[in-house]
C-alpha cells in the first residue's frame, strides 16, 4: 500500500496543465486557464478547462471534472495506484509502500498471481495456435475461415487449446506456478491428484479488463468435440463475467468519442466490426446483460445500441435487455437486422461506410422496435394490442426521467393512437416507477422544486466558502472572516443544509474550519471522499475567467466578484434564510388552528422575520 507522504509528495509535484498536455495536444493557454476540446467527448469549440492555480480541470460541455490524479485514472482507465505510480514515474518520484495486513497481503497476492497465471496462459494458447500443427490446422483455420485476418488475431490475442487433456496444467505447474491456485483460475480441474485442462479443443478469446489484463478466457468448440459450443472461465477473485463486457479494453476510447456503444451477442461479432473499422462494440460475453455491465458502459456513454440476430433467441434477448438499461438512466435503440443476418454476417456483406450507413437506417427507438415486433401477432385482435400496449408502457415506466418519459409517450400516443395525456396518466402508475408512487405528480414535482430552490442557496454557500474562504468582509462595519461568518449565522438560527451531499461538505468545511481556522482548498479538491471531492470541484471551477491582459493591453478594468464580496455573502445567508422560513411558513399553515394561539403566534412571527429579510433583499 502506497504511504501517504508519497502521496502527498506526488500532489505536491504534479502540475496539472503538464499532465495534461501529455494526453492533450491542443491544450492552450487563455488568460488564467488552459483550454482545449474535450478528450473525453467529441465538440469542436473547446469547454475543457484547466486551472493551474487549483489544480484542477472541468469540462463544461460533459461535466467531467477532477485533478491530475483524477484525470490519469479517467482517461487511461488506472485504478487509484496504478494512476499515482504512473505520475510517481513521471516526476521521479520514489514510492514508498507501508506493510498491509495479512488479510490485505493475502487477497492482493492471491488476484496479482492469478493474473500472472492467467498471462501465462494466454501467451501458452497464442504459441499453441501460431506454433503448433494441430493449432495452425485446426484453430487458425477455423479462424481465417469466418474471416478473421491475422491482424486482429494478433490484436485480441487469439490463441487455442490443443486436445491433449494435461497439455496446459503439466506446462503450468513445470514453471513454478501453485497448483492450488491454477485450480482456482479455472484453467485446471483437479481429479484426485492429477490436473487436468478445463479448455480443450477450442479456439481461446481472453477477456480483458478495461485497462488491459487478462481476467478469464471464453473458448469455442471446433468440430463436434462437445455439445457446449461457448465456455467461459469459471468465476474467481478476478473473473465475475456479470461485471465484464468482452472487448471493453479495445472499444472505450471509440465509444467515448462516438458518445455511442453498440452492443453484439459474440466473441466473433466484436471482432469482425473491429476489423470493419467500427471499434465502439462490446459483447456481454455469452451471458445476459447485467446492471454491472450496463453501469460500466455508462461511464463511457449513456447511449446504447443494440444489435442482436434476428432470430426469436435474439429477439427476446433485446426485449429483455430493453427495460434494465432504460431502468440505468441509458437511452437505447435497437438495430433490427433482416432475416437470417447476424452481426458478423454483415460485416462481409457490407464495407465499413456501408454497415455504418445500414447501422444509422436500420436504428430504431425501442417503442418503434417493439411495437413492429408485436405489431404482426396483434394486428387484428385487441387484447393482444392489449398486452403489447401494456409492455411497452412497462418500458416507458422503467425510464428514471419524467420529462423522458413524456417524450417517449409522445411516440407511443402517434403509434398506438392513444391520448397522449391518458397514456402519461398510464404510465405514471405503473408500479414500476421508482419515483414515489404514492403522490401525486404534480404535488412531488412541487417538492422537488422547493427542494432544488433550497439546495441552489446551499450550493452557493459552500461555492463562497471554497473559492474565498480566507478572505476577510465588512458586516455592519465589522470584519470577519467569511466562512466565520458562514458558520456563525447558521449556528444562531441552528440551520443545516438539507441535501445530504452538500450536508456532508459542510460538515467537513466547518470542522475542518474549526480546528485550522482557515479553509485549505487542497483538502477538498483532493479529498479521499470522491463525493466531497467531486462538488468541490465542481464548485470551484470558472466557466469564464478574464484575461489579466485586458488591462494590460486596452487599460480595461473590470469589476470581480471579490470586489463586492461582502454584499454577495450577506445576500446568500439571507437567501438561504429566507427559504428556509419560506418552508416553516407553509408547514405551519398546513395545521394552523385559530384556537391554537401559540402556533398562530410564531406563524405571526415568522411572517414578521420573512417580512424583514425581504426588505433586506430589496424586495418590495
Amino acid at each position: 500500500m502506497i504511504t501517504k507522504e508519497t502521496i502527498d509528495k506526488i500532489f505536491d509535484a504534479v502540475r496539472i496543465e503538464e499532465v495534461i498536455g501529455d494526453f492533450v495536444s491542443d491544450l492552450k493557454k487563455r488568460g488564467v486557464n488552459y483550454m482545449a476540446c474535450c478528450p473525453f467527448h467529441d465538440e469542436k469549440t473547446p469547454s475543457f478547462s484547466v486551472s493551474p492555480s487549483k489544480g484542477i480541470y472541468k469540462c463544461f460541455g460533459c461535466g467531467k471534472g477532477g485533478n491530475a490524479i483524477n484525470f490519469v485514472m479517467e482517461h487511461e482507465h488506472f485504478t487509484y495506484p496504478e494512476a499515482l505510480r504512473y505520475l510517481a514515474k513521471k516526476y521521479n518520484i520514489e514510492v514508498e509502500e507501508k506493510q498491509m495486513t495479512k488479510k490485505q497481503v493475502d487477497a492482493n497476492n492471491e488476484k496479482s498471481s492469478l493474473f500472472l497465471v492467467n498471462e501465462f496462459a494466454r501467451d501458452f494458447f497464442i504459441k499453441n495456435l501460431n506454433d503448433k500443427s494441430e493449432g495452425n490446422k485446426i484453430g487458425l483455420s477455423y479462424l481465417l475461415e469466418r474471416g478473421i485476418s491475422n491482424e486482429m488475431i494478433n490484436l485480441f490475442e487469439i490463441g487455442y487449446a490443443l486436445e491433449s487433456n494435461n497439455n496446459l496444467s503439466t506446462e503450468i505447474i513445470s514453471n513454478s506456478f501453485d497448483k492450488d491456485l491454477v485450480v482456482k483460475s479455472g484453467l485446471s480441474k483437479e481429479k484426485g491428484d492429477q490436473l487436468y485442462d478445463f479448455f480443450n479443443t477450442r479456439v481461446i478469446f481472453p477477456i480483458h479488463s478495461f485497462s488491459g489484463r487478462v481476467l478469464g478466457f471464453g473458448a469455442r468448440t471446433i468440430g463436434n468435440k462437445s455439445k457446449i459450443k461457448y465456455l467461459n472461465s469459471p468465476e474467481n477473485a478476478i473473473y465475475q463475467k456479470s461485471k465484464i463486457l468482452y472487448g471493453i479494453y479495445f472499444s472505450k476510447n471509440e465509444i467515448i468519442k462516438k458518445n455511442n456503444c453498440f452492443i453484439v451477442e459474440g466473441y466473433t461479432d466484436v471482432i469482425s466490426f473491429h476489423q470493419n473499422n467500427i471499434k465502439n462494440v462490446v459483447s456481454s460475453s455469452g451471458t445476459a446483460l447485467s446492471k454491472d455491465q450496463i453501469k460500466l458502459i455508462s461511464r463511457f456513454s449513456k447511449n446504447i445500441t443494440l444489435i442482436f440476430d434476428s432470430d426469436d433467441a435474439g429477439v427476446k434477448a433485446a426485449f429483455r435487455n430493453i427495460d434494465l438499461i432504460l431502468s440505468e438512466g441509458i437511452n437505447v435503440k435497437i438495430v433490427k437486422l433482416p432475416d437470417g443476418e447476424d452481426p458478423d454476417s454483415l460485416t462481409k456483406k457490407y464495407n465499413s461506410s456501408e454497415l455504418i450507413k445500414f447501422i444509422d437506417d436500420s436504428t430504431k427507438d425501442f417503442i418503434t422496435y417493439k411495437t413492429e415486433m408485436l405489431r404482426a401477432e396483434s394486428e387484428k385482435d385487441p387484447v393482444k394490442r392489449a398486452e403489447n400496449l401494456r409492455e411497452i408502457i412497462k418500458s416507458i415506466a422503467s425510464v428514471p426521467d419524467y420529462l423522458t418519459r413524456i417524450e417517449y409517450c409522445k411516440i407511443c400516443s402517434a403509434i398506438f393512437k392513444i391520448n397522449e395525456k391518458e397514456l402519461l396518466a398510464i404510465v405514471s402508475r405503473n408500479k414500476s416507477i421508482r419515483l414515489a408512487s404514492s403522490n401525486r405528480q404534480k404535488t412531488k414535482e412541487r417538492l422537488v422544486e422547493k427542494e432544488t430552490k433550497l439546495a441552489l442557496f446551499e450550493k452557493e454557500i459552500l461555492r463562497l466558502i471554497l473559492n474565498y474562504g480566507n478572505e476577510t468582509i465588512h458586516i455592519l462595519n465589522e470584519e470577519i472572516n467569511l466562512t466565520k461568518f458562514f458558520i456563525e449565522e447558521l449556528e444562531y438560527d441552528d440551520l443545516n443544509f438539507t441535501l445530504p451531499n452538500y450536508k456532508i461538505l459542510y460538515s467537513e468545511i466547518v470542522n475542518n474550519f474549526k480546528e485550522n481556522e482557515y479553509v485549505e482548498a487542497k483538502y477538498f479538491l483532493n479529498n479521499n471522499q470522491s463525493i466531497i471531492q467531486e462538488i468541490a470541484i465542481d464548485l470551484m471551477s470558472n466557466k469564464h475567467n478574464i484575461s489579466v491582459n485586458w488591462q494590460k493591453r486596452h487599460n480595461i478594468f473590470t469589476s470581480t466578484e471579490s470586489d463586492s464580496l461582502s454584499k454577495t455573502a450577506e445576500k446568500a445567508v439571507l437567501n438561504l434564510k429566507h427559504e428556509h422560513l419560506e418552508n416553516q411558513i407553509n408547514e405551519l399553515k398546513k395545521t394552523l388552528n385559530i384556537e391554537n394561539k401559540a402556533l398562530v403566534n410564531k406563524f405571526k412571527s415568522l411572517v414578521e422575520i420573512r417580512k424583514e429579510i425581504a426588505q433586506k433583499l430589496g424586495r418590495k
